[in-house]
């Protein structure tokens, strides 16, 4: 139990901020959760991945390294978002741009939290065009990887769409009409630029997000004429307009 609380210490001074103290029931760190979303939309509260108003969250651990209970304040650096009942986001109507927030309990404040301000996303379209994957014998990941498949996130708010970045995408493989499951790696799977499996992505700048597909050639697998990419995205609960973006991706010998 003594090493378990060790440990908890050291990951909490990665996390936050400590306070030594020789008081066992003293709050020594803060931990400020992850955020619930990335980013908050000009003029509206910060939501999770179902569209629910969800707040701030820290969590503090006294000397022993076990959860406690105290006063937390959470501050935001700018003023184009408040804190307000404590813990809820609200971002100014007119906010763009990057936000620090962080969380504090009386002499321990937390590390920053990033949240992005943008305009409310509405719709997603296709972004580039559609390579076919020309897969070799014997297997090889760099030749056995499509180039990649692309969407953007667009918001229509103003005079001209513009792309709207921090925001989360999903993405699902299908196979004949089948989905891949999450995490199956046998065959065909999706991968990002690193060439690492993966599922979700956020947007950039531009509010681009891509992934690429890798087949696996092994024997006693027969790889398929073609694959579908569908990538996800929502705002409030509600799938934009164009989600899912449907990308089909043939697939041949070279």
């Amino acid at each position: 139990m003594m090493r378990r609380r060790t440990l908890l210490l050291t990951a909490i001074v990665l996390a936050g901020c400590i306070d030594l103290s020789t008081d066992p029931d003293e709050i020594v760190a803060i931990q400020f959760q992850e955020l619930p979303w990335p980013s908050v939309v000009a003029g509206d509260t910060l939501r999770d991945a179902s569209g629910t108003i969800t707040p701030l969250a820290a969590i503090l651990f006294d000397a022993g390294g076990d959860p406690t209970t105290g006063d937390v304040e959470f501050l935001s650096q700018s003023a184009a978002v408040q804190v307000v009942e404590g813990d809820y986001v609200i971002a100014d109507s007119e906010a763009t741009g990057t936000v620090n927030l962080l969380a504090s309990t009386p002499g321990i404040q937390s590390n920053f939290r990033v949240l992005e301000v943008v305009p409310a996303p509405d719709s997603m379209d296709v972004d580039g065009t559609i390579a076919p994957l020309r897969w070799v014998v014997p297997d090889d990941p760099t030749s056995n990887t499509s180039a990649a498949l692309g969407a953007r996130v667009f918001s229509n708010a103003g005079d001209a769409p513009v792309g709207v970045k921090s925001w989360i995408v999903n993405f699902v493989l299908e196979v004949e009409g089948v989905p891949v499951p999450v995490g199956d790696t046998t065959q065909l799977f999706l991968v990002g630029d690193n060439g690492r499996p993966s599922w979700v992505d956020t947007t950039g700048a531009q509010g681009s997000v891509s992934r690429r597909v890798r087949l696996r050639i092994a024997p006693g697998l027969t790889p398929p004429d073609s694959a579908v990419v569908l990538m996800h995205a929502s705002y409030r609960g509600v799938p934009l307009v164009g989600s899912p973006v449907r990308l089909v991706l043939p697939i041949q010998p070279r």
